[in-house]
């Protein structure tokens, strides 16, 4: 019994549709006043998507979403989009390494390279005499992006079947799979 794959043009408008949806997410008015942080759920999108799919997540597309995100959530534009689109290509030449390694710690990469790209923007917007947001503010955006990491993980494994590839005897992986 072989599982039917959605092809490749299908799997881009989901994540379009689903980048839309995690970009929207924030603006919705469920805590006015609350304290709570929204994640930054198109980046935990993109991520766990290319490590599972590498080969089926168009540059054009993650650009895309980075883009309506820099635009609805009054970012600097471009800047999170450029964030998202490097990081979003180192880990797509490294997806492979996550493939047999524990959960945990591709959830950690993701944290770190989460933390690496506030660090980034930091800079970023130091350096042109912007006004970057506080280190608590963003410690608080860290903290709730890293923790909505492995719910979105999950809801793509359980809804959508996206699991990583597996790793073939003697680590070559199945090229086919992507």
């Amino acid at each position: 019994m072989s599982k039917r794959r959605l092809p490749a043009f299908a799997e881009t408008a989901l994540y379009l549709a689903l980048g839309l949806a995690a970009t929207i997410a924030p603006l919705l008015p469920l805590a006015p006043g609350g304290r709570l942080m929204p994640p930054d759920l198109a980046w935990c999108l993109t991520v766990a998507l290319v490590i599972r799919r590498p080969a089926r997540l168009p540059f054009p597309a993650i650009l895309a979403v980075g883009l309506l995100g820099d635009v609805l959530l009054s970012r600097p534009l471009g800047l999170g989009a450029l964030g998202l689109l490097l990081l979003a290509e180192a880990f797509r030449n490294r997806a492979h390494l996550f493939w047999s390694a524990p959960f945990p710690l591709e959830w950690l990469a993701a944290a770190a390279a989460f933390a690496a790209l506030l660090a980034a923007e930091h800079l970023a917007l130091a350096l042109v005499f912007a006004e970057p947001p506080g280190l608590a503010l963003a410690l608080r955006y860290l903290a709730a992006t890293a923790i909505a990491y492995p719910l979105v993980v999950l809801g793509l494994v359980w809804v959508a079947g996206l699991r990583a590839p597996r790793l073939r005897d003697g680590g070559h992986h199945m090229a086919r799979s992507l």
